[in-house]
């Protein structure tokens, strides 16, 4: 069966060197952030998985546990190891904004304007500095994008193939790879591209996508879908407070100086005869955007999207620019991304120390950019707080542990009462003579109680009224403060806990799973 008919395009340009150097600039940036900052407290999450690594029967999609071990065993585990693990997705996808212009027809000034977009805008930034499932999705979402427009160009059998592939490492990172999916199916319904459904190569790309994303499936079928549990979670905490405008007004914000050019890329899109060829890309994002506003999202939700509006609105300026004045204005427009960038650039990236940064978003008045998901206000963005004194409170537990006796360090368990306070223990503990924390948040309940008696007990966190239903001792021993941490961390209680109610094993299975 031949392919749908797709009249010739002009032959795409190469990619710019320019494109190349900010590429390599972007690929830097985590050799800027100073030592103060340190493991954020999901990057200690996802380090932990790496290590309890089960590739099938993983409550969360894989890959982010995939990759933390490729850390461990390239890296080291340290912090610039995973810092570069997020600049290398995040690089790559400021050069793929740039393919799509060029494959949109886009020239010089159209490609360094999508580069410069994608260097400057919040969202990537902040991404390319953070070992999270967020990067590698924004990644592959903008990988199906480029497969499209190709597909869109040319339709040649090789770009259905990598469609399929990257539809699936998306499952593979995150479970919103849905609303992606169900974006591209209607997207290609509304084009051309229709007519190769009664051919062969969309069902393998559909099958390719099946296949890699399959231990999302099977880890979800195996937990009975916790997936949907942490949803609810998400929505009774977080979500709450996102409705539909602060949703779409909250692109502008992670975009900011890049905001025009997306802006004018979706109208183009959707719209303009200049990006006609282009059109079924405004169905994607559309549908996307109602599926998630509908499902009451985060914002970033919708970034990985953005480079490729950014990309449509670089070519669509550069199609418009006639004379020597319009030129000039675009290139002012140019620079006014990069000023802007440079001047929002603390609030973005941790290039600064955690004081001066606090200093310097005073002064720039900058509340929205220290506002938490639960809609408290920090002195620092969330992402930043949730960046300080993790090791502090591994090496305060230490010293709780070392005033215990020889009998009783042989037999102590020590519980991290949330992932993050767990995920320190698990990183800094071996160095620090510790034995592995356990946790009832998440994964690390799944990974059981130990084989340890748990008569005593070091609690990271927790309340007396609380630990005093199940242990007949609880001593406050110390507290770890943290001043500039999101607000549960800042004065973080260790318990020693004694005379256990009942067996470990039993109470274990009798408290069950926490989330969030």
């Amino acid at each position: 069966m031949p392919l749908s008919f797709r009249p010739p395009l002009a032959r795409p340009q190469r990619l710019t060197p320019f494109v190349v150097a900010l590429a390599s600039l972007k690929l830097m940036l985590p050799f800027f952030i100073p030592r103060p900052w340190e493991f954020h407290r999901d990057e200690l999450l996802y380090l932990a998985m790496g290590d309890h690594l089960d590739l099938l029967r993983m409550q969360f999609p894989p890959l982010i546990a995939l990759a933390a071990a490729a850390i461990d065993g390239l890296a080291g585990g340290t912090v610039l190891g995973t810092r570069l693990a997020a600049a290398i997705p995040s690089t790559l996808y400021l050069v793929m904004a740039a393919l799509i212009a060029r494959d949109m027809g886009g020239g010089r000034r159209a490609q360094v304007f999508t580069a410069l977009g994608v260097l400057v805008a919040p969202i990537f930034l902040r991404a390319g500095i953070l070992f999270q499932p967020v990067v590698y999705e924004q990644l592959w979402w903008l990988m199906s994008c480029w497969a499209l427009v190709r597909l869109l160009r040319e339709d040649l059998p090789g770009w259905w193939l990598l469609l399929g592939v990257a539809v699936g490492l998306a499952a593979l990172t995150m479970v919103c790879a849905a609303f992606f999916a169900l974006g591209l199916l209607m997207a290609v319904l509304f084009s051309p591209l229709r007519a190769d459904l009664r051919g062969p190569w969309p069902w393998l790309a559909l099958l390719l996508a099946i296949l890699v994303g399959l231990p999302t499936i099977t880890g979800q079928m195996t937990w009975s879908w916790p997936f949907f549990e942490q949803a609810r979670v998400l929505r009774d905490t977080q979500l709450e407070r996102v409705t539909p405008l602060a949703f779409l007004g909250g692109q502008l914000f992670l975009l900011t100086a890049a905001a025009p050019f997306a802006i004018v890329g979706l109208a183009a899109l959707a719209a303009a005869r200049v990006l006609e060829p282009w059109r079924p890309l405004a169905v994607l994002v559309f549908v996307v955007t109602s599926a998630f506003l509908v499902a009451g999202a985060k914002d970033y939700y919708l970034a990985p999207v953005h480079g490729l509006l950014v990309a449509a609105g670089a070519v669509a300026l550069e199609r418009w620019i006639g004379d020597r004045s319009q030129r000039l204005l675009v290139s002012l427009a140019a620079l006014s991304m990069v000023v802007v960038g440079l001047v929002l650039l603390p609030a973005a990236l941790p290039v600064l120390t955690p004081d001066g940064t606090v200093e310097y978003l005073r002064g720039l008045g900058l509340a929205r950019a220290t506002e938490t998901n639960r809609g408290i206000q920090l002195e620092l963005p969330q992402d930043y707080a949730d960046m300080l004194g993790w090791r502090e409170l591994a090496e305060a537990t230490r010293a709780v542990y070392d005033s215990l006796p020889a009998d009783e360090r042989a037999r102590v368990v020590i519980v991290g009462t949330n992932y993050g306070r767990a995920g320190a223990l698990q990183r800094y503990g071996p160095a620090l003579g510790l034995p592995a924390p356990i946790s009832r948040n998440g994964d690390f309940y799944h990974w059981g109680p130990g084989d340890r008696p748990g008569d005593v007990a070091i609690v990271v966190g927790g309340s007396v009224e609380a630990l005093g239903q199940v242990f007949g001792s609880v001593t406050l021993v110390r507290t770890v403060a943290n001043p500039l941490g999101v607000q549960e961390e800042r004065a973080v209680p260790i318990f020693i806990c004694r005379d256990l109610a009942q067996p470990l094993p039993e109470l274990w299975r009798q408290l069950g799973p926490e989330w969030g």
